[in-house]
């Protein structure tokens, strides 16, 4: 059979770009830690750049021959060989890709620091993050008709440090949440504001175009709400809060971060793993305007923070006047990898650096109309379907066409994010928390 194309090369380049890799392999005499990560890198992008022949022939293949597959290299690499050949047809080849790459990649784990370690021993080259997945990032199931994206590694995920303009920001983090070994027991708490009115400063340009900044919000509820949303999240055993876009000033967030410290001292209940206080317009030391949304701890530890990368626009405000972010950030704990983006940055179809990283989780603050929840929808499905990848967006209603007088709109971790309707994702409380969808 003809390879046919359909990866980045031509099948004929390609074929002989996979032998020369071979050639390089075979010639190995070491099988260390840094030779497997760079191995893993090496046969991850050849996979991803070959022709659509051996893409379809790995779909379409069972787990159980590429277990053999894998089960014979695991042997070899054992015995500290790495050698391997490249079959003539796309079947046989997307067999033993499938099978050497997924005993590369459980030697690798094998020979892992077993001690959470930090971001510069994944690096490879300066270009990949090799990172080593336990918990809910090892036991997605593989199966037939997944492909290579999806069910290609088991125990690693390769993430480029570089997505376009982005540079992409790992930070460790250590389990400590009970649950976090058990996704289906997995709470996501969703906080929204009642009453809430933003004030916006709007500049029109000379008549060309108008900028918008929000310098405040008007929600004589927000104090009390946040440590209410807290409380129950504690008794819900939440292992995840994430409160709306543009819906948290700084001295509410202080508020957060100060109730979640406090509760150290006098509160034996289990803290949520990652707590995202919405965003909000945040001027920076060079006096420039971000969108910012900050990530602490179930202790009000500050992990992370997360500038918006693509400004919102809309003919009644006019254009976001923000600075955009440059940097996707990822939280890598033992449990999962956690990505972040605010609104617009997840829910643009056309242009959407997030359906390029293979994540477990990504939690999005959003505020917006049922049009916003379905461009989310639409990304969730994407990634899902790709990578397996689970989102939590928690939108503040700007608008709807539902008349169930809803608060906000939210986005539980569904496997199908495009098989609920926008009218039937409403939530009419400040508070609420959503199991792991079964």
């Amino acid at each position: 059979m003809a390879l046919s194309g359909g990866g980045n090369n031509d099948p004929a380049q390609w074929k002989v770009g996979a032998q020369l890799l071979a050639a390089k392999h075979s010639a190995v005499t070491t099988l260390d830690r840094v030779t497997l990560r760079s191995t893993l890198v090496e046969l991850n992008a050849l996979f991803l750049e070959a022709p659509t022949s051996i893409q379809k022939a790995y779909r379409s293949m069972s787990e159980r021959r590429i277990v053999r597959a894998y089960d014979d290299f695991a042997n070899r690499l054992t015995d500290g060989s790495l050698a391997w050949s490249v079959p003539d047809s796309p079947e046989k080849i997307a067999e033993v890709l499938g099978g050497l790459i997924r005993a590369v990649d459980w030697t690798l784990v094998q020979r892992e620091n077993k001690c959470w370690t930090e971001p510069g021993e994944w690096l490879v080259d300066d270009l990949w993050f090799v990172i080593p997945r336990m918990g809910l990032s090892a036991t997605r199931p593989p199966s037939r008709n997944q492909a290579y994206e999806k069910r290609g590694l088991r125990f690693h995920r390769i993430i480029p440090t570089k997505i376009d303009r982005f540079r992409v920001n790992v930070v460790p983090s250590r389990t400590h949440h009970r649950s976090a070994s058990d996704h289906q027991t997995w709470k996501m708490g969703a906080c929204l504001f009642e009453g809430l009115k933003l004030n916006p400063d709007i500049v029109d340009d000379e008549g060309q175009e108008k900028h918008f900044v929000v310098l405040s919000a008007d929600c004589p509820s927000a104090s009390a709400s946040v440590k209410s949303q807290i409380e129950d999240a504690l008794n819900a055993d939440c292992i995840a809060l994430v409160w709306p876009e543009l819906t948290v000033p700084p001295a509410i967030r202080r508020e957060i971060q100060e109730t979640l410290n406090a509760r150290d001292m006098v509160d034996g209940r289990e803290g949520p793993e990652v707590v995202v206080t919405g965003s909000w317009h945040e001027e920076t030391e060079k006096d420039r305007v971000v969108n910012r949304a900050h990530i602490y701890d179930g202790y009000g530890v500050e992990r992370l923070v997360y500038d918006k990368i693509q400004p919102y626009a809309d003919d009644d405000w006019g254009i976001e006047n923000i600075e955009p972010g440059d940097t996707i950030s990822i939280l890598a704990s033992e449990a999962a990898l956690i990505g972040f983006a605010i609104c617009l940055d997840f829910c643009d179809v056309v242009s959407n650096p997030f359906t390029e990283l293979d994540l477990d989780i990504v939690l999005i603050p959003s505020m917006g109309n049922d049009r916003t929840m379905q461009g989310h929808q639409t990304t969730a499905s994407r990634v899902e379907v790709k990578f397996g990848t689970r989102c939590f967006v928690v939108q503040q209603t700007t608008s709807t066409k539902s008349n169930d007088r809803r608060i906000g709109t939210i986005l539980p971790l569904l496997k199908e994010p495009n098989g609920v309707s926008v009218a039937d994702l409403g939530q009419m409380v400040p508070w609420k928390s959503y199991l792991w969808p079964t």
